[in-house]
């Protein structure tokens, strides 16, 4: 595994195209074990007043994936107020699961963008 930090940073708008403050996320690791994973590392953080984000770490030797998704806040109510979409593509494209950033990935900068649309 990399020594270097795998970091995911991007942005988030809501559905006028202007930056969300509060969109909450959640960035971790697991090791697949059996018919459930156990956890090795599990990191949230909150959108600025930019809209942006920003994950570093140092994925631990027995992570076998990492993903990113996103979470409800006491500003943004994910899943209530508000669906997420991804860009991918170029598209925006509803969340349905976590992002996985691909092992090529760890250890290098990865930039995934959201729009959250209120419900």
């Amino acid at each position: 595994l990399p020594t270097a930090p795998t970091i995911v940073t991007g942005k988030v708008i809501d559905e006028n195209g202007l930056p969300l403050e509060g969109a909450g996320f959640s960035f971790g690791g697991v090791d697949i074990r059996g018919f459930s994973g156990v956890p090795t590392f599990d990191l949230t953080i909150e959108t600025g007043k930019d809209g942006s984000f920003r994950f570093s770490y140092i994925v631990p030797r027995d992570t076998d994936e990492v993903e990113i998704l996103p979470r409800s806040t006491q500003k943004v109510k994910y899943d209530t107020d508000y669906e997420a979409y991804i860009f991918l593509k170029g598209n925006y494209i509803q969340v349905s699961s976590p992002y996985s950033i691909p092992r090529s990935d760890w250890g290098k900068t990865t930039i995934i963008n959201y729009q959250f649309r209120k419900l």
